[in-house]
């Protein structure tokens, strides 16, 4: 062969060589365009999956609405809410979910990996674990949303200031001196037995129970105070209205029915303190 079919050849053989890096390039370049297609969309989808869930968590009550009071079968969706009306997160929901974590996963498609915490928002370190994991593996994808909340514990809270104007103070406090409050309450037995009645305030003042028969006790309070064994004094029969008269600012100052034994979050009526409720994913 001359030397010219040789460079012929040569030429060909280089040709070949420049087009397969070209074609391997070209193969690499629509993998990685597609790779980053696919990982965009699953980015977009893990973050709107997060924020679905966290949604319906701190934005609805659940179904149905009492689902923390029924059988699980009965239970279709989680919801922190406490009722339509309120933008606060019930304790009682809370604490079923932190006790029957699973019941959560099922909002999540299989095999997702998950976990749900809540923390005081001055105090990020004193966390507490909700639902999922405690850890999630750092080796996937991390997606995360949080939310402000404020728990509400479940009392019946009856505001000083709530006053019907049908019903007038028996001392005549409303004319004589502005700087009491008076509230008329219905109160029964079964109310007494059943939980404790707390006035909470935020300063030391003085308050007066009276009942219809004119009977009544006098006594301070600092803070908070249980008057049961007050009521208890002034209730002759079955049920009466009591009246409740306190020297103070009315917006200060609150009458709280607690049935299920939660004195120690008393002050959160005065000064609520904000969670944040944290959802993170890994996929």
């Amino acid at each position: 062969m001359n030397s010219k079919g040789q460079l012929i050849i040569t030429d060909l053989i280089v040709y070949i060589i420049i087009l397969t890096i070209i074609f391997s390039m070209l193969v690499y370049t629509i993998n990685n365009i597609n790779n980053n297609q696919v990982m965009t969309l699953n980015n977009y989808e893990s973050n709107q999956l997060v924020e679905t869930i966290l949604d319906t968590l701190v934005k609805t009550e659940g179904t149905p609405a009492n689902w923390d009071t029924i059988t699980e079968n009965n239970i279709k969706t989680i919801g922190l809410r406490e009722n339509s009306t309120s933008s606060m997160i019930s304790y009682d929901k809370l604490i079923k979910l932190k006790n029957n974590n699973y019941l959560l996963t099922n909002m999540f498609p299989e095999g997702t990996c998950y976990s749900l915490i809540m923390y005081p928002k001055n105090n990020p370190t004193n966390i507490t674990y909700i639902a999922g994991n405690h850890t999630l593996d750092n080796n996937k994808s991390i997606y995360s949303k949080e939310a402000d909340i404020i728990l509400d514990f479940g009392y019946n809270i009856f505001r000083i200031s709530d006053n019907d104007v049908n019903n007038k103070c028996p001392y005549n406090h409303e004319n004589k001196n502005g700087s009491w409050s008076c509230k008329p309450l219905e109160i029964n037995n079964a109310q007494l037995g059943n939980g404790i009645f707390y006035i909470v305030t935020r300063n030391n003042v003085r308050y007066i129970l009276t009942n219809s028969y004119n009977q009544e006790v006098m006594d301070e309070v600092e803070n908070t105070k249980n008057i049961n064994n007050n009521l208890k004094t002034l209730l002759s029969n079955d049920n009466d209205t009591i009246y409740i008269h306190i020297n103070t600012n009315k917006n200060n100052t609150y009458i709280i029915y607690d049935t299920k034994n939660r004195h120690n979050y008393l002050n959160y009526i005065l000064d609520p303190e904000i969670y944040k409720l944290r959802l993170t994913i890994a996929t």
